[in-house]
């Protein structure tokens, strides 16, 4: 029975089985290491260190707001003693959030070796490049997100270079992603909540272009916005009342960061401060400053057009200086 299973597994390995002798003993011989079934192969000669290479000089990904142009830079080198001669492939392609709808980013470089600049278009390019012994080349990629992109659209610049050493191509990739801008809205004082309301309303039938508004009780004459595109929102803002136009430039994340919160301060109001109350049952109403109380961040105010004055006590962040008195006491 045995030995029909030898015949099949035989049979079935596409060799004829051996043939059996018991009377004879084979002769004990040292494997050969390459043919032997079930010895375990030579372990594999560690690979040198890659030829060329591909590296980023800063950012792989980087993320940008529309309307803004960015470089971003690799460096190819070669560890080659001798002067190499390269194929460098360079594939420019885009990806949107929004299929069918993306804008297309303007790409260009400067060749190696040229001095004119050339802009790179959504196909496979390939140039020849030559590199010094041990040394290497910069490669550097100017990229403009296009005023009319959205919200995570993509566009990626795709490395790859191979010699004449047969080993792999060294591949990278550089990428810019469209994040949003933090802009700043300059309005009439006393009008920021009503500039706000109408950009709101208009955010509903646009709402890839403006994602957030933001009304400071602290900071009069500035709304800030979250949105795309600062053309966007400036075409947002045509026609609005009050509305004084946009600040050039982005406002940081970091700047808008401390009007989030407001802060619990009595800080700079004196007595006989003229204040406007902008929380709590006499919001809108004029008062005159009586008493600060420091180590409770509070103060003590009188109406200005009550009949009968009457001292109301707030917290510093309720009320809003309008006039400094110089410390009249209210009188």
């Amino acid at each position: 029975m045995a030995q029909g299973n030898e015949e099949s597994i035989g049979l079935l390995s596409g060799t004829p089985p051996p043939e059996r002798k018991p009377e004879a003993k084979p002769a004990a011989t040292a494997p050969a290491a390459a043919s032997a079934p079930g010895t375990p192969p030579a372990p594999a000669k560690p690979a040198g260190p890659r030829t060329l290479s591909l590296q980023a000089a800063d950012d792989t990904t980087r993320p940008v707001t529309a309307g803004t142009v960015t470089t971003l830079s690799a460096v190819l080198s070669s560890r080659s003693p001798e002067a190499v001669d390269a194929s460098l492939t360079i594939d420019v392609g885009y990806t949107s959030t929004y299929p069918g709808e993306g804008a297309e980013w303007p790409v260009r470089w400067t060749p190696p070796g040229k001095r004119a600049s050339a802009e790179l278009f959504p196909r496979k390019e390939r140039v020849l490049v030559h590199l010094p012994p041990n040394g290497g080349i910069p490669l550097s990629f100017e990229i403009e997100a296009p005023v009319g992109v959205r919200y995570g659209d993509r566009v990626e610049v795709r490395l790859a270079v191979d010699g004449d050493g047969g080993e792999a191509p060294s591949k990278l990739t550089l990428a810019c992603v469209a994040r949003q801008a933090t802009l700043a809205i300059k309005t009439s004082r006393g009008y920021e909540r009503e500039v706000a309301d109408t950009l709101l309303a208009r955010a509903e039938e646009k709402p890839e272009v403006l994602f957030a508004l933001l009304v400071p009780s602290a900071l009069r004459g500035y709304v800030f916005a979250e949105g795309m595109s600062s053309e966007g929102v400036r075409e947002m803002l045509k026609g609005i009342r009050k509305a004084r136009g946009l600040v050039e430039g982005e406002t940081t994340l970091k700047e808008v960061e401390p009007l989030l919160v407001p802060k619990i301060t009595v800080e700079g109001f004196v007595e006989g401060a003229i204040v406007e109350l902008i929380s709590g049952p006499f919001k809108g109403e004029k008062a005159r400053v009586k008493k600060i109380d420091q180590a409770k961040e509070e103060i003590t105010v009188e109406l200005i057009e009550a009949v009968v004055p009457i001292p109301v006590t707030v917290r510093g962040d309720h009320v809003r200086m309008l006039e400094r008195g110089g410390g009249k006491g209210g009188g």
